[in-house]
């Protein structure tokens, strides 16, 4: 009976109704109701089948260094240092720091290395009147290029120089190489490709044929090909939304009794604090998840008829709900219920947000990253083909499980810890007439007093 009144408090809301409209317009912004115009196809020889990254220092050293090379000469770094994208410009003695990083990777010395990124950042403040002055031209492809009378010397002189700047000398050792580049990363302030755990995203190899067909044996021996598309909505719907927005019904829920005015009629009522914290907790999760099983349904069956007569398993989606999206939703609710307890404000929504903006400033980097222990929103894929990833989905799977058990486990301290705090304020043991947002002001007013 309570399970059930704390149930239609929340689905008969109009906040839930905005909730559920956020949910599907986040989600179909990232295409997952839409996965039939990906069909999974056995690889033909001769094809091309994609790239991979591998961690081969032959090939990350040279990518990295003209990486660097570039946005150094523009002096304009891309980083994402919170999840979202930001433009560095790094002041002069910034600058020499970075000149010589790159002095220490070619061998080259420093003032040649500032040198020739001010030459390339006048060639650039000059691109304009050196296309007009004659000098180049423009070929039957519609290319431009240097007139051999008047230019070929200096053109040549540039590209040498050039060479030579994005060049790793020969005696470099891989692992000093990745510690000038956090170097670079700490002073661009984090979040770059240069940080030693994002170098890998320069080891760019192609996939082999062989390969290629290992993942599409994968695909239909271990996911069973809807396994895939499952694992690709779980992965979008915990990063985009379930491991955020479920912290807003929890709060509203428990801000909602002292709104209206029920908190003296439920704190009088002989019901154990235990039940009522633990039949709310249930009631939000049950609202969460009954929407979350039926759009995974929704976008899993979108490819079901384009694989007619192959082995699907169609408790795919439903598998990687429960084990995969609902420990996001355990804890973010969680949170949301004992920190709204505990202070009788809504806080919660700014912990929740800053936790989950730090999480998803880890990004994904590398397999490593998105299966780490204490990441809120493990990541696991990487665009519209990552079903074919099934192998590093199994050689990680412990550490995915070892994740989700973590944040499960601490869901349930937290409700225990809201039923302690509940039973408390019943009493009257904690805060009786005490106000945490009154306190707050309190404080703020005392300062002031004492400053006056």
């Amino acid at each position: 009976m309570l399970f059930l009144q704390e149930l239609k408090k929340i689905v008969f809301s109009i906040s839930y109704v905005l909730f559920l409209i956020v949910i599907v317009l986040a989600l179909n912004s990232q295409g997952v109701f839409h996965f039939s115009g990906g069909r999974i196809s056995r690889p033909q020889p001769g094809g091309n089948y994609g790239t991979k990254h591998e961690e081969i220092p032959e090939i990350i050293m040279p990518a990295a260094l003209e990486g660097l090379w570039g946005e150094f000469c523009q002096n304009h770094y891309v980083t994402y240092p919170i999840g979202l994208i930001k433009n560095v410009r790094l002041n002069d003695r910034e600058q020499a720091e970075i000149a010589e990083i790159i002095s220490e990777i070619t061998g080259v010395e420093k003032d040649t290395v500032l040198g020739a990124q001010a030459d390339m950042a006048d060639v650039g403040k000059n691109e304009f009147v050196i296309g007009m002055d004659g000098n180049m031209q423009i070929d039957s492809e519609g290319n431009i290029v240097f007139s051999q009378e008047d230019n070929a010397n200096d053109t040549n002189g540039i590209i040498d120089m050039i060479e030579t700047l994005i060049t790793v000398r020969s005696d470099m050792d891989y692992s000093e190489f990745k510690d000038l580049m956090q170097r670079v990363d700490d002073i661009l302030g984090g979040g770059s490709d240069y940080s030693a755990k994002s170098l890998i995203g320069f080891g760019t190899v192609p996939v082999s044929y062989e390969e290629a067909v290992q993942r599409y044996d994968l695909c239909l021996s271990r996911d069973k090909i809807t396994g895939g598309y499952a694992r690709l909505f779980s992965d979008y719907a915990v990063a985009m939304v379930m491991s955020l927005l479920p912290v807003f019904p929890a709060v509203l829920m428990c801000m909602k009794d002292r709104q209206t005015k029920m908190t003296e009629i439920i704190y009088a009522r002989k019901i154990s604090s235990a039940k009522i914290i633990v039949f709310r907790y249930l009631a939000i999760m049950t609202a969460v998840m009954i929407p979350v099983i039926i759009l995974s349904y929704i976008s899993n069956s979108s490819v079901w008829g384009i694989y007619d007569g192959a082995e699907l398993d169609y408790l795919a989606p439903l598998k990687y709900d429960l084990g995969w999206i609902m420990p996001g939703i355990m804890i973010a609710a969680a949170v949301g219920m004992c920190l709204t307890e505990l202070t009788n404000t809504p806080i919660a929504l700014a912990v929740q947000g800053f936790w989950w903006l730090l999480d998803m400033n880890a990004g994904f980097r590398s397999v490593s990253d998105g299966y780490a222990l204490f990441r809120l929103a493990p990541r696991h894929n990487a665009g519209e083909m990552s079903y074919f990833r099934t192998q590093d989905y199994i050689d990680n799977f412990s550490r995915l499980t070892a994740n989700r058990l973590l944040f499960a486990g601490l869901s349930m301290f937290l409700i225990a810890v809201t039923i302690v705090v509940y039973e408390a304020k019943r009493k009257g043991i904690l805060y009786g007439n005490f106000n945490f947002k009154k306190a707050i002001s309190g404080l703020g007013s005392r300062r002031n007093q004492s400053e006056a």
